[in-house]
């Protein structure tokens, strides 16, 4: 449902914009914006399989990190902010309840050498009301 999705992705926004320092935190990033950049990217969803009801999902989350640095550490440095601000967070968005679960990350040079790019990747558990 893409009910779950879209309260996924406002909480995502919201706790990512109060917590991330040193880059700024876009839902639909414009092309070539400017200094170090958070994005909510991808996102796909899942029914739970239980009986009832229906509009429970499993969504997954990737948030894209990109940095412009001559190393990695800055890049690291934002991921842990973004990993400290969802990992376990459970949050209630219009009576729907958002149980937030770290899955992994990746952090890579990209071939310019000059900027370093991190995918970061959550599980959320939504219950509707």
């Amino acid at each position: 449902m893409s009910k779950a999705k879209s309260f996924v992705e406002k909480a995502t926004f919201d706790a990512l914009s109060e917590a991330i320092t040193g880059a700024t935190v876009w839902q639909d990033a414009p092309e070539n914006a400017p200094g170090d950049v958070v994005i909510i990217g991808d996102m796909k969803s899942f029914g739970l399989g239980a009986k009832g009801n229906t509009d429970d999902r499993r969504v997954s989350i990737s948030i894209v990190t990109i940095v412009e640095a001559e190393e990695r550490a800055p890049l690291l440095a934002l991921q842990e902010q973004i990993e400290t601000a969802l990992d376990g967070a459970e949050i209630e968005v219009n009576g729907w309840t958002l149980a937030f679960g770290f899955e992994d990350d990746d952090a890579v040079l990209s071939e310019d050498g000059a900027t370093y790019t991190g995918i970061t990747s959550f599980g959320v558990q939504v219950f509707a009301p």
